[in-house]
């Protein structure tokens, strides 16, 4: 993902200099060419000068640009001691908004397999229903759901003081209502090839993460009652980030040596 964005500031740093520079270029060859009455020289001086600062611009810009911009990025970084942080760490984006921050949307539609960690994002889900059928219609794709049994009436009690529910009995409404509209929802495609499973789980969510092919997404959860903005990181594939939702993901369906699997298949039954 940050090699495809390099590419594309590249890209558009050289289209944009081909045309100032092609600017440039005709403005030269008009006060060259074109004939001027002595009354109007200055416009001939004008062309010229303008075109001759656009040619120079342009040099200039690309230097800084390609050279030593990044140069400067990279010995700033460097100093600091981030860079090889968020090398290592794998992070592409860092947003306050869990639901609009991410372009989920694209993420979505580009991915084929998609496992979400959640406690029941209705939200979410009624935000990106169009993209989420697309990736449903897909075929050969895969969905996870992975929630919070809604029948552990502990668990229920603590996300109700964290999401500022009436009581256990709301949270434990919310979670069945987002099971059923998602179990609705991928059955509406009607795509037979689906892998499509829910999961419970009886461990008391400390963040909410949406893994996709490429890169993975991870919403932190506040102290603070009511909705708001939360701290929100993408993460690309091959980082220390997205290792640490692949482990916890397989800690949930396939459980790690020694220790069991710490989800449940509801659905499809077995």
């Amino acid at each position: 993902m940050i090699e495809q964005l390099k590419q594309i500031t590249n890209l558009r740093t050289y289209v944009a200099s081909v045309v100032v520079f092609v600017g440039g270029v005709l403005l030269l060859a008009i006060s060259e060419r074109s004939a001027f009455s002595e009354g109007y020289l200055w416009v001939k001086s004008l062309l010229s000068n303008i075109g001759a600062l656009l040619i120079a611009s342009v040099s200039i810009a690309m230097l800084w640009e390609l050279f030593s911009k990044r140069s400067f990025l990279e010995e700033l970084l460097a100093k600091t001691g981030l860079a090889e942080d968020i090398r290592t760490v794998g992070v592409t984006g860092i947003s306050l908004n869990p639901v609009q921050g991410p372009n989920f949307s694209k993420l979505i539609r580009a991915c084929e397999r998609l496992d979400m960690f959640v406690c029941y994002a209705n939200t979410w889900r009624a935000t990106f229903e169009e993209d989420l059928k697309f990736l449903a219609a897909k075929r050969g794709s895969r969905i996870r759901l992975i929630v919070p049994d809604p029948d552990n009436e502990e668990i229920m009690k603590d996300l109700a003081k964290r999401f500022n529910a009436n009581d256990a009995a709301t949270m434990q409404g919310r979670v069945r209502q987002a099971i059923k509209e998602y179990i609705a929802l991928f059955a509406s495609v009607g795509n037979d090839k689906l892998d499509f499973s829910v999961w419970i789980h009886d461990e008391t969510p400390v963040t909410s993460f949406y893994r996709f092919d490429r890169c993975a997404v991870v919403t932190l959860y506040k102290h603070s009652k009511g909705r708001g903005n939360a701290p929100t990181i993408v993460a690309e594939r091959g980082g220390a980030l997205y290792n640490y939702i692949e482990c916890e993901i397989d800690s949930m369906i396939k459980g790690i040596a020694p220790y069991p699997q710490l989800a449940r298949k509801i659905y499809p039954q077995v």
